[in-house]
């Protein structure tokens, strides 16, 4: 569960039609509910990420017309008292303010550029706006410049840039989705939770990822919350957070169209709109992307039979936003993705495809804001696999695993001039199962599946007084499991966990800050590894019924510091993790799940970001961990976790000439890991650099060179995927205002 809003949340019964009522809402938000008076200006001011101001000051001036100071509402707006010619000053807390000559009575939108001195803001952390230097914890965040300078190829490959996120060695293009899981800090994979919007990017039944669901070029933004995350967003967070914004209704038209071709293989068509209708703020999202061209099984699964591997994603996004008086706001979306991966050989191969839906409703009054918000999704995974190695192609299995998650949350905060204490409490239902059938026959080979409810309450408060800034907050949850495998009923399951958190800040001068934090972690089993079993060619993976939660303690200290040009940091850490869940060899050629009784992580992680020249921005960081079991099967005593590196390091070089030309080069380190619990499975150390040439066509159009990994740096094993595959992008890109658009830097 997140802080104001981070969804993971209660049931909703079928039997309340919340389909239907869900579309009868969309239509009836798109329906004009009047619009801003045509005969004076309208200001739309927003961030450097595309996001809405709301509360930004606004001064206007006028010959023969009393100086007026209006303020934005929920979705950045703000109508001029009086007709043009105006002179209008916009400022706004943590960004450069603006200054801005309108001569006409179309809508003008007004862009403002962070603070460097602020160097990021996020809300991951606390739940509302917070500068990164001030913060009592270790956060990072990358804005919409930096996105756009790096340009991923996935959603995934987008997050080697923030040190803490483990890299798995996978990439979501070229991966069985079940693979793609999270680790943050080194705590261990499935220890890291990822947020799209304040919703769990995460598929509810199996804990994997649903990265394809991401399209690159619909991320506005990235935040990173590095520390003990339970306390704020409940099962799952033991390591941290990572929150992805994407881009938001606007009643500005803010319109491109992208088209992207790869000289090995691969193409991409984008278009995304945004406007007013009425009062209405819209967004509209449509993404295909192809890729082609390379192998996606390593050298221990290829056959004399491969062909090369392709993989397909489309992904559409709707979003509406209705603002009403005082402060309140209606939030709708929909979001649908559709993702499939031949692997070059027959009957082998992965589809997955899903479908969400998401109310919010938020109010403000008097220091106070409530939040009501609520989502349903499904989802289907297919997963076909041959009987590699005996006889590659020839089927083996056929799994159709389909999913259903439904949550609901109610949040309330209300800040003081030092103080924001925060409540919420959240219910969420999941369903799952699987089942794998013989594809010549379809006779039935197993099965297995169950329900999950998690129920919480959580509180939080932080106090800022003189030098120090204070967070406390703890986190109660429920959790009841049941479930059923091929031939008989699961044992139920209920347990609950209490998540306490404490962090504190202690500001030296206003440039330099030490901080210190302590929390508690959980984690409940996924009905993924209570009730499915899979093969890996000829390595058999058993399920489980009896797995118990994780619980862990994490403990960090850091050091902020801002110095001329940018900003420097570091910390300590160390995790600890009881009845870890990790897969143990039991047989040749036989793993299962099982409770570790401990799992440790210590490291540390130095980094910078800011300035390197007056057109060039530098991000630079390292990170050694040290993750292994220290408690457990004599086997695994000593054992490194799986898929976790021994050290990360990345350095992003952006650079902006005032010709508009841009340039971003960027060197992902990843140092030596595992895939297996013993550690015989080695996953060697790699240097994958991509770089990016961006080149202006005109005031509107620009055209981009991308390589990725064009050193062509792989690391594999006998279990494992490939690493991302050498790419060679051209890409142009139009966009389509058609309003005025001013930016301040």
């Amino acid at each position: 569960m997140g802080p104001e809003g981070g969804i993971m949340g209660g049931r909703i019964s079928a039997d309340m039609g919340w389909g239907r009522c869900f579309v009868a809402i969309v239509l009836l938000a798109l329906l004009p509910t009047g619009a801003f008076a045509a005969q004076t200006p309208t200001l739309v001011v927003q961030s450097d990420g595309g996001v809405p101001i709301a509360g930004a000051t606004v001064t206007f001036h006028a010959a023969q017309q009393p100086t007026t100071t209006l303020h934005t509402d929920a979705l950045g707006r703000v109508a001029a008292p009086f007709g043009p010619p105006v002179d209008a000053s916009v400022r706004a807390a943590g960004y450069h303010g603006a200054d801005v000559h309108i001569t006409s009575t179309r809508t003008t939108i007004v862009t403002l550029a962070t603070d460097l001195k602020v160097i990021g803001k996020v809300t991951v952390a606390t739940g509302s706006p917070h500068d990164l230097h001030t913060l009592p914890v270790t956060a990072l965040a990358l804005d919409s410049s930096t996105v756009r300078a790096i340009a991923p190829t996935t959603a995934d490959g987008l997050l080697s840039a923030l040190p803490g996120f483990d890299e798995a060695r996978s990439n979501s293009t070229v991966t069985n989705p079940t693979q793609l899981r999270a680790s943050i800090g080194g705590a261990g994979q499935d220890r890291g939770l990822v947020l799209v919007d304040a919703l769990p990017a995460e598929n509810g039944f199996g804990g994997w990822i649903e990265w394809p669901a991401i399209a690159p070029l619909d991320i506005a933004g990235v935040e990173l919350l590095r520390d003990a995350a339970s306390a704020l967003y409940g099962s799952g967070a033991i390591g941290g957070v990572v929150e992805i914004r994407t881009l938001q209704p606007s009643t500005a038209a803010q319109d491109f169209a992208d088209l992207a071709v790869g000289a090995n293989g691969g193409s991409e068509a984008t278009v995304s709109a945004s406007g007013a209708v009425g009062d209405v703020a819209t967004r509209l999202f449509v993404s295909r992307h192809f890729d082609g061209g390379y192998r996606a099984a390593p050298p221990g699964f290829q056959s004399s039979i491969d062909g090369m591997s392709t993989a397909r994603t489309d992904d559409v996004d709707l979003a509406v936003r209705v603002p009403f008086e005082k402060g309140r706001s209606l939030d709708v979306a929909l979001r649908s993705f559709d993702h499939f991966q031949d692997t070059g050989r027959p009957n082998y191969y992965d589809e997955e495809s899903g479908w969400q839906e998401a109310l919010s409703y938020r109010a403000a009054a008097g220091g106070s804001t409530w939040q009501l918000s609520a989502f349903a999704r499904n989802g289907t995974l297919i997963n076909a696999a041959d009987m590699f190695p005996a006889k590659p192609g020839a089927p083996l299995y056929l799994q159709t695993i389909p999913t259903n998650d439904d949550g609901a949350v109610a949040a309330w905060s209300h800040a003081w001039s030092h103080d924001v204490l925060r409540a919420q409490t959240a219910l969420r239902v999941i369903n799952g199962s699987y089942t794998q059938v013989s594809p010549t026959s379809g006779a039935l080979q197993s099965r297995g599946g169950g329900r999950q409810t998690l129920a919480s309450l959580a509180l939080s408060d932080e106090l800022q007084s003189g030098r120090f800034d204070i967070i406390g907050a703890v986190h109660g949850e429920t959790v009841a499991t049941t479930g059923f495998l091929t031939s008989a009923a699961a044992p139920p399951q209920r347990f609950g966990a209490g998540s306490p958190f404490v962090a504190v800040r202690y500001s030296l001068s206003p440039a330099i800050a030490f901080h210190a934090s302590e929390g508690t972690g959980f984690r409940a089993p996924f009905l993924n590894e209570l009730y499915r079993g899979f093969r890996i060619g000829a390595q058999q993976f058993n399920t489980n019924p009896v797995l118990g939660p994780e619980h862990s303690v994490t403990r960090n200290i850091g050091l902020d510091a801002i110095v001329p040009g940018g900003r420097l940091f570091g910390e300590v850490t160390g995790t600890r993790v009881n009845d870890a869940i990790a897969f143990v060899t039991t047989a040749m050629n036989v793993a299962m799940r099982e409770n570790v009784e401990r799992t440790a992580t210590d490291g540390y992680e130095v980094g910078w970001q800011g300035e390197a020249g007056r057109s060039w921005s530098l991000r630079a960081s390292y990170v050694e961990q040290y993750a292994r079991v220290v408690a457990g099967p004599a086997a695994d005593l000593g054992k490194r976790l799986a898929f976790i590196p021994d050290r990360e390091g990345n350095v992003t070089v952006i650079a902006h000439w005032p010709s508009g030309i841009g340039f971003a080069l960027s060197g992902t380190l990843l140092g030596q890991a595992y895939a297996d619990d013993l550690n015989l499975e080695p996953l060697g150390t790699a240097l994958v650099l991509n770089a990016s040439l961006i080149v202006p066509l005109s005031r509107s159009t620009t055209l981009s060179l991308h390589a990725n990994n064009f050193t062509g740096a792989s690391y594999l094993t006998s279990v494992d995927r490939l690493g991302p595959p050498p790419r060679l992008w051209l890409e142009l890109r139009a966009d389509l205002p058609r309003q005025r658009d001013v930016t301040r830097r």
